[in-house]
């Protein structure tokens, strides 16, 4: 029998070159096929296609009456065909030979090697065909893929010593939307029929993700490495963008730790849900995926799963949006008056305000210490998004009664202190007229004096502080002074230079005076509008002049 099998083999790779090139449509005739093994009989083949390079297997009939080839695309779909080779002008193979269409007496180097094809399959679904057995027969499996590189899965199983191990779809395979929240979804589907169900063989998986329903377990499995793959990657790029080091051994030992993941891990029980996972249910035929973002659409799949053979069947796939967020009880801004909001690190602060029947509101808000990121939502659309820091006016307008939501969140640095006050008039703020580019510098300094430079605004008074450090820079003084909510309250008398008022929008210059030769000092500016709400600028350090001419 090996002696016979190596014959054959050898005569398919010749006969490939001569009469079987023209039949392989919609393989490029001019394509060099890979013949890679011999497939066995009741053991599943994994393989690996590049698209421009189809694959041939082939096998023999050796003892079997009834053969079933099942072949099952994972990331593109293929194009496969289940044909035969004979040894023999027997009559049959010749009818099916002609019914094709061929002419066998093109084939004038082997006119005893006949070819025919059984069946054809192109799609991304998993599809099998089932042929009885005859003696002297070749089979040939040509696959290839349509569209990218991609692997498959190959299994042939006899039907004389094997039950099928495939379990059996119900006659209503759907899958079934039992509920829908903003943060889960409830599944329910039929049970499995057949031998496998009967000897409690079958367990049930779902898989869940944002792009698309699959067609095979296979599909499912190989989304689910891509995206940990890439994620992964990704990763790894922040890293070296980091530390300039590259790390393939890490990679390698990532993609080998995928490849033999127990397939039945509950991935959804990770942080972050990385577009495709896959949840297993045991004999359970229904199932909540939960930990879903609100107004998503996501498509669910479940496959039916022989835990003994390994072989799977898919279901119906269906999908559903999940449902708008809840609103909450937001606490409401009040009008007038001055609120303190302590945030922390990446905690997202919402609070509500409803607009009047006519006119607008008018918003000062004050982040003290760092940037925050603001956002202003009316009626459900966005208005503002921008991260701020320092003193900023906002005007919110929308029809009558309108919803406005405003949030603030934190950025990475930490903590941060947010004081915000609602008017219902532009005039009516802590500072109706904020310059449009505030800042505060120091130059010109001598031995006794520094000149200081400002924008000023309508109306503010604004006062001048400075503070004599010690030889060894107190840092951690500087970085408390960096608070661009203090007040003069918390400065004394003797570091007062002067308060003053000013007129319209205009750069300021001061001269401060009476410092020591050789000093370091600290210098402050800060600009006081109604309700004795304070901007304090950025502290400037100035040394004076050692000595003078």
């Amino acid at each position: 029998m090996l002696i016979m099998e190596t014959f054959l083999f050898i005569l398919v790779l010749s006969f490939w070159s001569s009469s079987y090139c023209h039949v392989l449509s919609p393989l490029d005739a001019n394509q060099m096929i890979h013949t890679r093994e011999r497939l066995p009989i009741g053991q599943r083949v994994d393989g690996f296609l590049l698209v421009d390079q189809p694959a041939r297997y082939y096998f023999t009939n050796g003892n079997h009456d009834l053969l079933t080839i099942r072949v099952t695309p994972c990331e593109s779909p293929l194009f496969w065909r289940l044909s035969v080779l004979s040894l023999h002008d027997k009559k049959s193979h010749w009818a099916a030979y002609e019914s094709n269409g061929v002419n066998s007496r093109k084939s004038a180097p082997h006119r005893y090697l006949h070819t025919w094809e059984l069946f054809s399959f192109q799609g991304n679904g998993e599809e099998f065909y089932t042929t009885d057995v005859s003696s002297d027969i070749l089979y040939l499996l040509d696959v290839v893929s349509l569209e990218i590189d991609t692997n498959y899965q190959v299994f042939i199983w006899d039907h004389k010593n094997e039950n099928n191990l495939w379990p059996q779809l119900p006659n209503d395979p759907r899958v079934d939307i039992v509920s829908v929240e903003e943060d889960h979804v409830q599944l329910t589907w039929k049970p499995s029929l057949g031998d496998a169900s009967r000897n409690g063989k079958v367990d049930y998986c779902v898989f869940v993700n944002k792009e698309h329903n699959v067609k095979t377990l296979c599909a499912a499995e190989s989304k689910i490495k891509e995206k940990l793959i890439n994620q992964w990657k990704d990763q790894e790029d922040e890293l070296q963008s980091n530390a300039l080091v590259t790390s393939q051994t890490n990679y390698d030992n990532f993609n080998n730790k995928i490849m033999e993941e127990n397939v039945s891990t509950d991935l959804l029980a990770t942080k972050s849900f990385v577009g495709g996972q896959k949840v297993c249910v045991g004999h359970w035929t229904n199932a909540t995926i939960s930990r879903l973002k609100p107004r998503t659409i996501y498509y669910f799949d479940v496959f039916a799963i022989n835990s003994h053979t390994g072989t799977s069947v898919a279901y119906t796939g269906t999908f559903a949006e999940t449902k708008q967020k809840h609103k909450l009880h937001l606490p409401k801004l009040p009008n007038d008056e001055m609120v303190n909001i302590f945030l922390k690190s990446k905690v997202l602060r919402e609070m509500s305000v409803i607009l009047p029947t006519q006119g607008s509101r008018w918003l000062y808000i004050h982040s003290c210490l760092r940037k925050v990121h603001l956002q202003i939502t009316v009626n459900e659309n966005i208005v503002l998004s921008q991260s701020i820091q320092g003193a900023h006016n906002f005007k919110i307008a929308g029809k009558s009664r309108a919803s406005c939501i405003i949030s603030l969140k934190s950025s990475k640095g930490g903590p941060g202190l947010v004081k915000m006050f609602l008017a219902t008039s532009h005039h009516n703020l802590p500072f109706p007229k904020l310059p449009p580019n505030i800042n505060f510098s120091v130059s010109n300094s001598t031995c006794s004096s520094a000149t200081v430079t400002w924008t000023s605004g309508h109306g503010m008074k604004y006062c001048i502080y400075t503070r004599y450090l010690e030889q060894n820079l107190n840092l951690k003084l500087i970085h408390k002074h960096q608070n661009s909510c203090l007040n003069t309250n918390t400065r004394s008398k003797s570091e007062k230079v002067f308060c003053k008022h000013t007129g319209g929008h205009s750069l300021k210059e001061d001269e401060i005076t009476e410092l020591k030769p050789g000093k370091t000092y600290l210098l402050d500016l800060y600009i006081i509008g109604l309700y004795n709400t304070t901007i304090k600028f950025p502290s400037r350090i100035v040394r004076t002049q050692g000595w003078c001419t």
